[in-house]
């Protein structure tokens, strides 16, 4: 941005300088390029600088940080092979007893039946 300078006259860029306290921004102070001395008044501020949340800009308050939920878990893992009765575990594999196959935990087949509570 160019500005007339009131110490130099001259018509120069204007270069924006933080100002900082330790690692925390405190403000920003505006230099002459031409003649490199601080403009005061427009501009010149000294008070702390706010910086916008960048997530709350996006997605607005996030006071619910529970998040959704996205599938029913009892739902998807009520039909697995290890709750099924026909489901054999031995040392060595896994059976199932229906197809006489060796199966994993987690696979799921149409025979499938609830194993009787205990």
């Amino acid at each position: 941005m160019f500005q007339l300078c009131p110490h130099c006259g001259q018509e120069a860029l204007i270069k924006v300088e933080a100002v900082y306290d330790g690692f925390t921004k405190v403000g920003e102070k505006r230099i002459c390029t031409a003649c490199g001395k601080e403009l005061e008044g427009a501009g010149a501020s000294s008070s702390p600088v706010e910086k916008p949340d960048p997530l709350a800009a996006l997605f607005g308050d996030m006071d619910d940080e529970s998040g959704p939920d996205l599938f029913d878990v009892e739902e998807e893992t009520a039909r697995l092979c290890r709750k099924c009765k026909h489901y054999v575990l031995h040392p060595f594999t896994q059976m199932c007893a229906v197809h006489d196959r060796e199966v994993q935990a987690t696979d799921s087949c149409p025979q499938f039946e609830a194993k009787p509570s205990s």
